[in-house]
């Protein structure tokens, strides 16, 4: 198991109790110092220093005016584009809060798992088509851009391919 905000150190689990609740960590010992080595109340607080040490951030964000400061004195974000902006800095603590930083909801159910099995034919023919043409078997290709066609046509008009 690694460390969940150096991503890089085997860790321990740590079990931290927070307005009553209970949270589980798993730190390597530099991040556990980083995190603990000074006397923090706030235990979200001492985990964004931690990850964002540095005091003075006066990027904003363009849209909504938010800045890291704001994120880091209350734990949001401004609006969805601060995002894209804070990306390097928000990363580390939604891996931490979420174990992960992409999303892998549940696949869809009834009409919608048809749907998503084209769009996985989909991807696969688009790799399969850019192959082709690298390796110059036009023949292949041809095969492949008329079944891409065909699976399109399923995709956006709703026909069956």
């Amino acid at each position: 198991m690694l460390c969940v905000i150096c991503g890089v150190n085997p860790a321990s689990d740590y079990v931290k109790k927070s307005d009553g609740k209970e949270i589980r960590l798993c730190l390597c010992s530099e991040c556990y110092q980083k995190l603990y080595g000074e006397k923090r109340s706030d235990f979200f607080t001492s985990f964004v220093g931690a990850v964002a040490p540095s005091p003075k951030r006066t990027r904003t964000c363009p849209e909504c005016g938010a800045s890291f400061d704001d994120f880091h004195r209350t734990g949001l974000v401004g609006c969805a584009y601060c995002y894209t902006v804070f990306r390097n800095e928000l990363m580390p603590t939604v891996r931490f809060v979420q174990g992960k930083t992409e999303h892998a909801g549940a696949r869809p159910k009834d009409e919608a798992a048809g749907k998503y099995a084209l769009i996985r034919e989909q991807e696969e023919l688009k790799s399969a088509l850019e192959k082709a043409i690298r390796e110059g078997d036009y023949a292949s290709a041809d095969y492949y851009t008329v079944r891409l066609k065909r699976v399109n046509k399923a995709i956006y008009s709703g026909e069956k391919s």
